[in-house]
């Protein structure tokens, strides 16, 4: 299956988590959703035992899961290595994205404002967006696209997911900075591989044209 033709089935996880991204990025809600969320999320971290391991644990698994769905999907189906790699290109694209907005944005981290994380980074190491949901997000649309099956989707996205509310509740990032950062992660991510998956199909058809 090439990585350009992935139903909608099978992407319809990707699409969820997008929409929901851009509507807590938008929706307006008296005191601010995301202030909101990230108050309460990280008073319930604040009670979960080493809460900062939830982001980076399940992370790895993230990208353990791509490198074997890539892999897989490498040695399988030769003709989608240029698509792969694609995806697997987006996802740094979408990280440098992210430390560019870093950057851009420079909003301090929620932790520096209420004392909600056990450890909180320093200044100059801004919040928005979240890198680890821009790249547990990336992830998701790799494996999404490498493995070709709605429950890897579903799963990679639950994940993502869970990465990002991990870092909520670990008090170092708002719930507007993991949106942002999820956004990226799929749209960036899948941008790229679409385009390349987009050029080689063009390609070969001209190639085949009499």
């Amino acid at each position: 299956m090439p990585i350009s033709s992935l139903s909608l089935r099978r992407s319809l996880p990707l699409f969820i988590a997008a929409a929901l991204a851009v509507l807590v990025l938008l929706v307006p809600v008296p005191g601010s959703l995301s202030v909101i969320g990230t108050r309460e999320l990280a008073s319930l971290g604040a009670v979960v035992p080493h809460v900062e391991l939830v982001s980076e644990v399940l992370l790895v698994l993230l990208a353990l899961a791509t490198v074997a769905s890539v892999t897989l999907a490498w040695f399988r189906t030769p003709a989608r290595r240029p698509s792969l790699a694609a995806g697997v290109a987006g996802v740094g694209v979408a990280y440098a994205a992210s430390e560019a907005l870093k950057i851009l944005f420079t909003q301090p981290r929620p932790c520096s404002r209420w004392p909600i994380a056990a450890e909180c980074p320093p200044p100059g190491d801004w919040s928005l967006p979240s890198n680890h949901a821009t790249l547990a997000f990336a992830a998701a649309v790799v494996i999404a696209f490498a493995a070709g099956r709605s429950w890897a989707s579903w799963a990679a996205v639950v994940l993502a997911v869970l990465v990002a509310l991990g870092r909520v509740a670990q008090g170092v990032h708002y719930l507007h900075d993991v949106a942002a950062g999820a956004f990226l992660g799929l749209v960036v991510t899948a941008g790229v591989a679409l385009a390349v998956g987009r050029r080689d199909r063009v390609r070969s058809s001209s190639e085949h044209r009499p």
